[in-house]
């Protein structure tokens, strides 16, 4: 029972790689946190971009107010108006135009303090995403190397069960194999103190002491694995 038991222990280092090897791909394809540092990045970016837009034309709207007041300024200093009422009426539409100025003028201020503060939030924003990305890669790295060298270690393995496999009659690998399938990949155990190193179910002497010469197919009468003793 030797050869199955080597058969065992084999399957099994490469089934713990094959768990590894699929846990990495996993790792690799989860790119979850990455997407989401990269669209608050990107909403940062959004903002500002809207408050550069929201000061330009704060700017724009009291620069065209001024360009009213000079007109209307211009209107009331240049003597060619006599008549009261309409002088009083021009003075009136430049004191208009002035407190509307203060209001834009104060819509300005806003804009430029909202656009310094949307600045502030993009360069942290930027420093995250960079950092993030810096260290997506590192991980990757890491993650491919350990990859690589694991399908190595599952090549070299499948060599070595294709070797013992080759000393093992068909029979007794087809109820190994079988097994494995119903046994959660465990077909052959180990026996400790006279039981099951698998499932823990106590031996006779009689079998245990056949399970030690192994001279014959020994199972367990509880989960009916395979059992090796050495």
């Amino acid at each position: 029972m030797l050869d199955l038991y080597r058969l065992q222990q084999t399957d099994s280092q490469m089934d713990r790689v094959r768990a590894r090897l699929q846990a990495i791909q996993k790792l690799l394809e989860d790119d979850q946190a990455l997407r989401q540092q990269r669209d608050l990045h990107q909403q940062a970016q959004q903002h500002l971009q809207a408050c550069q837009a929201h000061l330009q034309k704060a700017e724009q709207a009291a620069q065209e107010q001024r360009i009213k007041i000079e007109q209307a300024e211009a209107s009331l200093y240049a003597g060619k108006i006599h008549n009261p009422k309409e002088l009083q009426d021009l003075q009136n539409d430049v004191a208009a135009l002035k407190r509307h100025l203060s209001v834009l003028e104060e819509r300005q201020l806003e804009a430029m303090l909202a656009l310094e503060q949307a600045e502030q939030d993009y360069a942290a924003a930027e420093r995250t995403w960079q950092a993030a990305q810096a260290e997506w890669s590192q991980k990757n790295r890491a993650l491919a190397g350990e990859q690589a060298d694991l399908q190595k270690e599952l090549e070299k393995l499948a060599t070595e069960r294709a070797g013992i496999a080759h000393t093992i009659s068909q029979e007794h690998i087809d109820l190994y194999e079988q097994l494995r399938s119903q046994r959660q990949g465990v077909a052959v155990a180990g026996i400790a103190d006279n039981a099951c190193a698998a499932c823990g179910a106590q031996l006779t002497p009689a079998q245990a002491q056949a399970v030690r010469a192994a001279a014959q197919t020994v199972r367990c009468p509880s989960c009916g694995r395979i059992l090796y003793g050495n």
